[in-house]
Protein backbone atom coordinates (compact mmCIF):
# COMPACT_ATOMS: atom_id res chain seq x y z
CA UNK A 1 0.00 0.00 0.00
CA UNK A 2 1.36 3.11 -1.47
CA UNK A 3 0.84 6.16 1.66
CA UNK A 4 1.41 10.11 1.12
CA UNK A 5 3.19 11.70 3.14
CA UNK A 6 2.40 15.28 4.02
CA UNK A 7 3.84 18.04 5.88
CA UNK A 8 1.49 21.26 5.71
CA UNK A 9 2.68 24.68 6.76
CA UNK A 10 0.99 27.88 6.77
CA UNK A 11 2.61 31.02 6.17
CA UNK A 12 0.74 34.35 6.78
CA UNK A 13 1.25 37.75 7.68
CA UNK A 14 -0.38 38.60 11.11
CA UNK A 15 -3.72 40.72 10.90
CA UNK A 16 -6.71 41.09 12.47
CA UNK A 17 -10.54 40.83 11.20
CA UNK A 18 -13.79 40.14 11.96
CA UNK A 19 -14.16 36.54 14.39
CA UNK A 20 -14.26 33.65 12.10
CA UNK A 21 -12.97 34.86 9.42
CA UNK A 22 -11.44 32.56 6.42
CA UNK A 23 -7.64 32.67 5.39
CA UNK A 24 -7.10 31.41 2.02
CA UNK A 25 -3.23 31.48 2.71
CA UNK A 26 -0.36 29.36 0.97
CA UNK A 27 -0.14 25.74 1.99
CA UNK A 28 3.35 24.37 1.60
CA UNK A 29 3.91 20.35 1.37
CA UNK A 30 7.92 20.68 3.32
CA UNK A 31 8.12 16.98 2.91
CA UNK A 32 6.55 14.34 1.06
CA UNK A 33 7.26 10.74 1.73
CA UNK A 34 6.08 6.92 2.67
CA UNK A 35 5.81 7.06 5.80
CA UNK A 36 3.06 8.64 8.61
CA UNK A 37 4.18 12.61 10.06
CA UNK A 38 2.69 13.41 13.62
CA UNK A 39 3.58 15.98 15.96
CA UNK A 40 5.36 18.28 14.18
CA UNK A 41 7.70 20.86 16.15
CA UNK A 42 9.85 24.03 14.68
CA UNK A 43 12.40 26.56 15.78
CA UNK A 44 13.86 29.48 14.07
CA UNK A 45 17.71 30.79 13.79
CA UNK A 46 17.95 33.61 16.42
CA UNK A 47 20.77 35.13 13.93
CA UNK A 48 18.46 34.06 10.67
CA UNK A 49 15.18 34.78 10.17
CA UNK A 50 15.17 32.77 7.02
CA UNK A 51 16.45 29.66 8.55
CA UNK A 52 13.65 27.01 9.92
CA UNK A 53 13.89 23.89 11.67
CA UNK A 54 11.20 21.37 11.65
CA UNK A 55 10.65 17.73 13.24
CA UNK A 56 7.97 15.18 13.52
CA UNK A 57 7.57 11.69 14.45
CA UNK A 58 7.16 9.69 11.99
CA UNK A 59 6.48 5.85 11.73
CA UNK A 60 6.17 3.46 8.54
CA UNK A 61 3.39 1.51 8.92
CA UNK A 62 4.80 -0.86 6.64
CA UNK A 63 7.24 -2.55 9.42
CA UNK A 64 6.52 -0.38 12.17
CA UNK A 65 9.92 2.06 12.32
CA UNK A 66 9.61 5.21 14.41
CA UNK A 67 11.75 7.65 14.48
CA UNK A 68 11.91 11.58 14.00
CA UNK A 69 11.78 13.66 10.88
CA UNK A 70 14.34 16.08 10.26
CA UNK A 71 13.23 18.94 7.82
CA UNK A 72 14.86 22.41 7.40
CA UNK A 73 14.39 25.41 5.29
CA UNK A 74 16.72 28.30 4.28
CA UNK A 75 13.68 30.60 2.72
CA UNK A 76 11.20 31.15 5.16
CA UNK A 77 9.34 28.23 5.01
CA UNK A 78 8.88 28.31 1.03
CA UNK A 79 10.77 25.23 0.33
CA UNK A 80 12.31 22.55 2.44
CA UNK A 81 14.95 19.49 2.34
CA UNK A 82 15.21 16.53 4.82
CA UNK A 83 14.89 12.87 5.83
CA UNK A 84 11.79 11.13 7.23
CA UNK A 85 14.78 9.61 10.02
CA UNK A 86 17.09 11.05 12.05
CA UNK A 87 20.40 9.23 11.06
CA UNK A 88 22.19 9.84 14.45
CA UNK A 89 23.88 6.77 16.60
CA UNK A 90 21.66 4.38 18.01
CA UNK A 91 19.70 4.36 14.90
CA UNK A 92 16.60 2.06 15.59
CA UNK A 93 16.54 3.58 19.62
CA UNK A 94 14.45 6.87 18.08
CA UNK A 95 11.03 6.31 19.46
CA UNK A 96 9.72 10.17 18.81
CA UNK A 97 8.44 12.92 20.64
CA UNK A 98 10.98 15.39 19.07
CA UNK A 99 11.89 18.80 21.00
CA UNK A 100 14.30 20.95 18.59
CA UNK A 101 15.85 24.29 19.05
CA UNK A 102 18.83 26.01 17.21
CA UNK A 103 21.63 27.96 18.87
CA UNK A 104 22.95 31.37 18.21
CA UNK A 105 26.05 29.59 16.04
CA UNK A 106 23.51 27.94 14.20
CA UNK A 107 23.82 24.29 15.34
CA UNK A 108 20.69 22.54 15.50
CA UNK A 109 19.55 20.57 18.94
CA UNK A 110 17.00 17.33 18.64
CA UNK A 111 16.01 15.57 21.31
CA UNK A 112 13.73 12.53 21.75
CA UNK A 113 12.17 9.48 23.45
CA UNK A 114 14.27 6.11 23.04
CA UNK A 115 12.41 3.28 21.26
CA UNK A 116 14.48 0.24 22.02
CA UNK A 117 15.95 1.65 25.62
CA UNK A 118 13.47 3.83 27.65
CA UNK A 119 14.68 7.48 28.55
CA UNK A 120 15.59 10.61 26.82
CA UNK A 121 18.22 11.46 24.47
CA UNK A 122 19.80 14.39 22.45
CA UNK A 123 21.32 14.80 19.58
CA UNK A 124 22.73 17.76 17.44
CA UNK A 125 24.17 18.75 13.94
CA UNK A 126 26.44 21.44 13.06
CA UNK A 127 25.66 20.93 9.11
CA UNK A 128 21.79 21.48 9.23
CA UNK A 129 20.79 18.18 9.87
CA UNK A 130 23.13 16.30 7.34
CA UNK A 131 24.76 14.31 10.09
CA UNK A 132 24.06 14.35 13.62
CA UNK A 133 26.09 14.00 16.77
CA UNK A 134 26.21 10.45 18.58
CA UNK A 135 23.26 10.58 21.55
CA UNK A 136 23.57 12.09 24.70
CA UNK A 137 21.39 10.02 27.35
CA UNK A 138 19.98 12.56 29.52
CA UNK A 139 17.44 9.90 30.92
CA UNK A 140 17.87 6.72 31.18
CA UNK A 141 14.32 5.28 33.32
CA UNK A 142 10.90 4.99 31.41
CA UNK A 143 9.32 8.61 30.60
CA UNK A 144 5.31 9.73 30.44
CA UNK A 145 4.61 11.59 27.09
CA UNK A 146 4.83 14.12 26.41
CA UNK A 147 7.95 16.75 27.52
CA UNK A 148 9.60 19.82 25.62
CA UNK A 149 12.49 21.39 24.72
CA UNK A 150 12.96 25.34 25.01
CA UNK A 151 16.37 27.49 24.80
CA UNK A 152 17.27 30.84 26.04
CA UNK A 153 17.36 33.21 23.17
CA UNK A 154 17.18 36.66 24.78
CA UNK A 155 20.84 38.16 24.69
CA UNK A 156 20.37 39.84 27.51
CA UNK A 157 19.86 37.32 29.77
CA UNK A 158 22.48 35.79 32.16
CA UNK A 159 22.14 32.52 30.89
CA UNK A 160 21.69 33.43 27.61
CA UNK A 161 22.23 30.21 25.35
CA UNK A 162 20.91 27.59 27.81
CA UNK A 163 19.05 24.62 27.05
CA UNK A 164 16.19 23.30 29.59
CA UNK A 165 14.33 20.20 28.54
CA UNK A 166 11.50 19.32 30.44
CA UNK A 167 9.06 15.54 30.87
CA UNK A 168 7.65 13.60 33.29
CA UNK A 169 8.84 9.79 34.82
CA UNK A 170 6.77 7.46 34.13
CA UNK A 171 6.67 5.74 37.59
CA UNK A 172 6.19 6.60 41.09
CA UNK A 173 6.07 9.27 42.24
CA UNK A 174 5.76 10.24 38.51
CA UNK A 175 7.79 13.96 39.27
CA UNK A 176 8.28 16.40 36.77
CA UNK A 177 12.02 16.02 35.74
CA UNK A 178 14.31 18.47 34.16
CA UNK A 179 17.73 19.02 32.99
CA UNK A 180 19.71 21.52 31.02
CA UNK A 181 22.43 22.20 29.07
CA UNK A 182 25.36 24.92 28.90
CA UNK A 183 27.34 23.91 26.16
CA UNK A 184 24.74 23.85 23.44
CA UNK A 185 23.81 20.32 23.99
CA UNK A 186 27.20 18.57 23.84
CA UNK A 187 26.35 17.39 27.55
CA UNK A 188 23.53 17.63 29.89
CA UNK A 189 23.09 18.26 33.45
CA UNK A 190 22.11 15.27 35.92
CA UNK A 191 18.43 15.44 36.03
CA UNK A 192 16.60 16.98 38.86
CA UNK A 193 12.83 16.52 40.43
CA UNK A 194 11.14 19.46 40.15
CA UNK A 195 8.24 18.89 42.12
CA UNK A 196 9.33 16.66 44.56
CA UNK A 197 6.16 15.56 47.23
CA UNK A 198 3.88 15.09 44.01
CA UNK A 199 -0.05 14.35 45.27
CA UNK A 200 -0.68 12.07 42.30
CA UNK A 201 0.77 11.40 39.04
CA UNK A 202 1.67 14.54 36.80
CA UNK A 203 1.88 14.55 33.22
CA UNK A 204 3.43 16.86 30.03
CA UNK A 205 5.82 18.99 31.08
CA UNK A 206 6.08 22.72 29.19
CA UNK A 207 8.90 25.22 29.75
CA UNK A 208 9.58 28.25 28.40
CA UNK A 209 12.44 31.17 29.08
CA UNK A 210 11.86 35.57 29.94
CA UNK A 211 14.25 38.17 28.72
CA UNK A 212 15.25 37.75 32.03
CA UNK A 213 16.79 34.52 32.01
CA UNK A 214 13.91 33.05 34.57
CA UNK A 215 12.70 29.63 33.34
CA UNK A 216 8.82 28.78 33.50
CA UNK A 217 7.80 24.96 33.60
CA UNK A 218 3.83 23.69 34.00
CA UNK A 219 2.13 20.44 34.17
CA UNK A 220 -0.90 18.42 34.70
CA UNK A 221 -1.63 16.31 37.49
CA UNK A 222 -3.80 13.69 37.18
CA UNK A 223 -7.10 12.02 39.35
CA UNK A 224 -6.28 8.62 41.01
CA UNK A 225 -9.50 7.97 41.00
CA UNK A 226 -11.68 6.71 37.67
CA UNK A 227 -12.46 8.34 35.55
CA UNK A 228 -8.33 9.79 35.10
CA UNK A 229 -8.35 13.11 34.39
CA UNK A 230 -5.92 16.70 34.60
CA UNK A 231 -7.43 18.23 38.08
CA UNK A 232 -4.96 20.68 38.36
CA UNK A 233 -1.98 23.05 36.55
CA UNK A 234 1.52 22.56 38.66
CA UNK A 235 4.01 25.76 38.38
CA UNK A 236 7.80 26.06 38.53
CA UNK A 237 10.43 28.91 38.41
CA UNK A 238 14.18 28.65 38.38
CA UNK A 239 16.08 32.54 38.87
CA UNK A 240 19.42 30.48 38.40
CA UNK A 241 19.64 28.49 35.34
CA UNK A 242 17.55 25.52 36.32
CA UNK A 243 19.57 25.24 38.99
CA UNK A 244 17.31 25.37 41.94
CA UNK A 245 13.27 25.62 41.90
CA UNK A 246 10.41 27.04 43.64
CA UNK A 247 7.51 24.95 42.77
CA UNK A 248 3.06 25.03 43.50
CA UNK A 249 1.81 21.89 43.01
CA UNK A 250 -1.88 23.77 42.02
CA UNK A 251 -1.55 26.87 40.77
CA UNK A 252 -5.37 26.54 39.41
CA UNK A 253 -7.94 24.12 39.06
CA UNK A 254 -8.83 22.34 35.92
CA UNK A 255 -10.89 19.87 33.87
CA UNK A 256 -8.82 17.98 31.36
CA UNK A 257 -10.01 16.58 28.41
CA UNK A 258 -7.53 13.50 29.27
CA UNK A 259 -9.22 10.65 27.48
CA UNK A 260 -10.24 10.03 24.11
CA UNK A 261 -12.98 11.73 21.48
CA UNK A 262 -16.11 9.13 20.71
CA UNK A 263 -16.80 11.37 17.90
CA UNK A 264 -13.54 11.66 16.51
CA UNK A 265 -12.45 8.07 15.95
CA UNK A 266 -11.75 7.71 20.02
CA UNK A 267 -8.64 9.53 18.96
CA UNK A 268 -6.13 9.90 22.10
CA UNK A 269 -6.63 13.35 23.54
CA UNK A 270 -5.53 15.61 26.62
CA UNK A 271 -5.03 18.65 27.76
CA UNK A 272 -1.94 19.19 28.37
CA UNK A 273 -0.82 23.17 29.78
CA UNK A 274 1.44 24.66 27.93
CA UNK A 275 3.41 27.63 29.54
CA UNK A 276 5.17 30.60 27.29
CA UNK A 277 5.77 34.13 28.25
CA UNK A 278 5.94 37.33 26.65
CA UNK A 279 9.44 38.29 25.29
CA UNK A 280 8.43 41.65 23.21
CA UNK A 281 9.53 44.15 24.77
CA UNK A 282 5.94 45.85 25.06
CA UNK A 283 3.32 47.17 27.71
CA UNK A 284 3.27 43.21 29.02
CA UNK A 285 6.68 42.20 28.58
CA UNK A 286 7.24 39.36 31.13
CA UNK A 287 4.08 37.94 31.53
CA UNK A 288 3.26 34.73 31.20
CA UNK A 289 0.22 32.60 29.82
CA UNK A 290 -1.01 29.00 30.08
CA UNK A 291 -3.17 27.41 27.47
CA UNK A 292 -5.49 24.23 28.24
CA UNK A 293 -8.43 22.36 26.60
CA UNK A 294 -11.24 22.11 29.49
CA UNK A 295 -15.12 20.62 29.81
CA UNK A 296 -17.38 20.86 32.34
CA UNK A 297 -15.94 23.32 34.31
CA UNK A 298 -16.47 27.02 33.79
CA UNK A 299 -15.44 29.44 31.72
CA UNK A 300 -15.24 25.75 29.66
CA UNK A 301 -18.76 24.72 28.56
CA UNK A 302 -19.91 21.26 28.55
CA UNK A 303 -18.03 20.24 25.83
CA UNK A 304 -14.49 21.13 25.06
CA UNK A 305 -12.83 24.56 24.91
CA UNK A 306 -9.38 26.17 24.83
CA UNK A 307 -9.16 28.02 27.88
CA UNK A 308 -6.05 30.97 28.90
CA UNK A 309 -4.67 31.75 32.21
CA UNK A 310 -2.20 34.44 32.71
CA UNK A 311 0.12 35.94 35.48
CA UNK A 312 1.61 39.37 35.73
CA UNK A 313 3.39 38.84 38.04
CA UNK A 314 6.42 35.58 37.77
CA UNK A 315 3.81 33.10 38.31
CA UNK A 316 2.79 34.23 41.81
CA UNK A 317 -1.09 34.57 40.68
CA UNK A 318 -3.00 33.56 38.28
CA UNK A 319 -6.02 34.77 36.66
CA UNK A 320 -9.20 33.17 36.40
CA UNK A 321 -9.62 31.03 32.87
CA UNK A 322 -10.55 33.15 30.12
CA UNK A 323 -12.39 31.00 27.16
CA UNK A 324 -10.17 31.82 24.07
CA UNK A 325 -12.43 30.06 20.94
CA UNK A 326 -15.60 32.22 20.59
CA UNK A 327 -18.11 30.09 19.29
CA UNK A 328 -21.17 29.43 21.43
CA UNK A 329 -20.84 28.46 24.87
CA UNK A 330 -22.03 24.42 25.06
CA UNK A 331 -22.69 24.41 21.67
CA UNK A 332 -21.65 20.62 21.63
CA UNK A 333 -18.96 21.42 19.51
CA UNK A 334 -15.05 20.79 19.94
CA UNK A 335 -11.91 22.67 20.37
CA UNK A 336 -8.74 20.73 21.04
CA UNK A 337 -5.06 20.40 20.60
CA UNK A 338 -4.04 24.10 20.89
CA UNK A 339 -0.67 25.75 20.61
CA UNK A 340 0.23 29.07 22.31
CA UNK A 341 2.41 31.33 20.44
CA UNK A 342 3.65 34.82 21.89
CA UNK A 343 5.15 37.13 18.72
CA UNK A 344 7.66 39.92 18.66
CA UNK A 345 4.74 42.27 19.03
CA UNK A 346 3.20 40.68 21.95
CA UNK A 347 0.23 39.29 20.29
CA UNK A 348 -1.14 36.05 21.37
CA UNK A 349 -1.67 33.45 18.90
CA UNK A 350 -3.49 30.06 19.14
CA UNK A 351 -3.62 27.52 16.76
CA UNK A 352 -6.11 24.32 17.56
CA UNK A 353 -8.28 21.89 15.72
CA UNK A 354 -12.27 23.16 15.60
CA UNK A 355 -14.95 21.07 14.59
CA UNK A 356 -17.59 23.98 14.82
CA UNK A 357 -18.33 24.18 10.97
CA UNK A 358 -18.51 20.62 10.39
CA UNK A 359 -19.61 17.47 11.77
CA UNK A 360 -18.49 16.05 14.87
CA UNK A 361 -16.26 13.24 12.89
CA UNK A 362 -13.93 16.20 11.64
CA UNK A 363 -12.16 18.91 12.37
CA UNK A 364 -10.95 22.12 10.60
CA UNK A 365 -7.66 24.18 11.29
CA UNK A 366 -8.44 27.37 13.70
CA UNK A 367 -6.49 30.16 14.30
CA UNK A 368 -7.49 32.72 17.46
CA UNK A 369 -5.64 36.04 17.89
CA UNK A 370 -5.34 38.26 20.74
CA UNK A 371 -3.65 41.80 20.75
CA UNK A 372 -4.88 42.69 24.09
CA UNK A 373 -3.29 40.58 26.64
CA UNK A 374 -6.22 37.65 26.06
CA UNK A 375 -9.35 40.24 26.72
CA UNK A 376 -10.39 39.37 23.43
CA UNK A 377 -10.14 37.76 20.10
CA UNK A 378 -10.03 37.18 16.55
CA UNK A 379 -10.69 33.64 15.07
CA UNK A 380 -9.64 32.85 11.97
CA UNK A 381 -10.31 29.08 10.13
CA UNK A 382 -6.85 28.14 8.20
CA UNK A 383 -7.78 25.47 6.74
CA UNK A 384 -10.01 25.20 3.89
CA UNK A 385 -9.93 21.78 3.43
CA UNK A 386 -11.26 19.05 6.23
CA UNK A 387 -10.17 15.97 7.66
CA UNK A 388 -11.63 13.03 9.42
CA UNK A 389 -9.89 12.19 12.85
CA UNK A 390 -8.24 8.88 13.29
CA UNK A 391 -5.99 6.62 15.37
CA UNK A 392 -2.99 6.15 13.36
CA UNK A 393 -1.06 2.56 12.32
CA UNK A 394 1.77 2.24 14.26
CA UNK A 395 1.58 4.36 17.14
CA UNK A 396 0.19 4.01 20.76
CA UNK A 397 -3.69 3.28 21.61
CA UNK A 398 -5.93 5.70 20.01
CA UNK A 399 -2.82 7.33 19.40
CA UNK A 400 -3.35 10.90 16.75
CA UNK A 401 -0.64 12.68 18.00
CA UNK A 402 -0.49 14.79 20.57
CA UNK A 403 -0.12 18.28 19.44
CA UNK A 404 0.07 20.24 16.44
CA UNK A 405 2.70 23.85 16.27
CA UNK A 406 2.68 27.68 15.73
CA UNK A 407 5.86 29.48 15.22
CA UNK A 408 5.52 33.22 15.01
CA UNK A 409 9.22 35.24 12.70
CA UNK A 410 8.90 38.48 12.74
CA UNK A 411 5.86 39.39 11.76
CA UNK A 412 4.47 35.96 10.36
CA UNK A 413 3.26 32.77 11.78
CA UNK A 414 4.31 29.63 10.33
CA UNK A 415 1.30 27.12 11.37
CA UNK A 416 2.22 23.38 11.40
CA UNK A 417 -0.69 20.16 11.74
CA UNK A 418 -1.48 16.68 10.51
CA UNK A 419 -4.23 15.95 8.59
CA UNK A 420 -5.76 13.10 6.42
CA UNK A 421 -6.79 14.99 3.44
CA UNK A 422 -5.40 12.05 1.26
CA UNK A 423 -7.57 9.30 3.26
CA UNK A 424 -4.36 8.82 4.90
CA UNK A 425 -3.29 10.28 8.45
CA UNK A 426 -0.77 13.05 7.73
CA UNK A 427 0.33 16.33 9.17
Amino acid sequence: MKILLILSTVLFVLATSPAQSILDVQKIRIYPGSVTQTEPIAAVSPVDPSFIFASAVTININNFFKSEGVYTSTNGGLTWTGNDTCTGSYYLNHGGDPGVAITNSGRLILTHIGSLFPGVYSHYSDDSGKTWSDAFTVFSDPVDDKGSLTIDNSQGSPYYGNLYLVWVELAYPYGVQTSYSTNSGVSWSIPDTINRGAPGRCTGGSAATDRNGNVYVTWASVTNDFPVHEDFAGFASSTNGGTIWNYDQNIFDMNGINGTLSSKGNIRVNGLPQIEADNSGGERDGWLYIVTTEFDKSPAGSDPDIILHRSTDNGNTWSEGIRVNQDQLNNGKTQYFPFLAIDENGGLNVLFYDDRNTTPDSADVFLARSTDGGDTWNEFQISNTRFKPKAIAGGSSNYQGDHISLLPVGNKLHAFWMTDYTGIYQI
